[in-house]
């Protein structure tokens, strides 16, 4: 796989925008209003496989990735990481640890994030290039708003970010 060398600044890209999700609401943007939704948090396993089953039965998602197919949630273990696991038809691990409510994990963002990875995922891109966030701007597009994804293409661009396949109407 090659090297990943926008990984960090796609996390600092998310992270940013998180604390604008948390709360939702009107967001100032360069002199427009934006409205936001707040950002999903989810209970258990069984509410974010619901999740993800439907992200991925979106319209949008299954005219672009037409051949994708399911994916398996499951719990990982320690509470530093959630991950894609790309063998055997795609799994990701969201660690639950903790009372509900205070699970980082288990909210949107960090589960579409998961989710764009299910659907990009090659041996011969790096984990969080320019696919990836294209990928990652589209699922914010259709499963949370045109204003997230207008703010995350932002964050990206601004950090210098590369992405392919992205076109945000907002």
């Amino acid at each position: 796989m090659p090297r990943d060398q926008h990984r960090s600044a796609v996390y600092a890209a998310e992270d940013q925008l998180r604390s604008t999700l948390e709360a939702g609401g009107r967001v100032d943007f360069f002199g427009s209003t934006l409205d936001v939704p707040a950002e999903r948090h989810f209970a258990d396993l069984v509410s974010i496989q619901a999740y993800v089953d439907s992200v991925l039965r979106l319209a949008p998602v299954q005219e672009r990735w037409p051949d994708v197919g399911p994916v398996l949630v499951r719990e990982r273990a320690g509470s530093s990481r959630a991950h894609y696991e790309p063998g055997s038809g795609g799994v990701i691990a969201i660690p639950l640890t903790g009372l509900p409510g205070q699970r980082w994990a288990a909210r949107e963002t960090v589960v579409l994030h998961e989710v764009a990875h299910h659907l990009v995922w090659s041996a011969d891109d790096p984990a969080h290039g320019p696919r990836f966030c294209g990928a990652l701007i589209r699922l914010y597009q259709h499963a949370i708003s045109p204003s997230a994804a207008l703010l995350l293409r932002a964050g990206l661009d601004s950090a210098g970010v590369p992405l392919t396949g992205a076109e945000v109407a907002a």
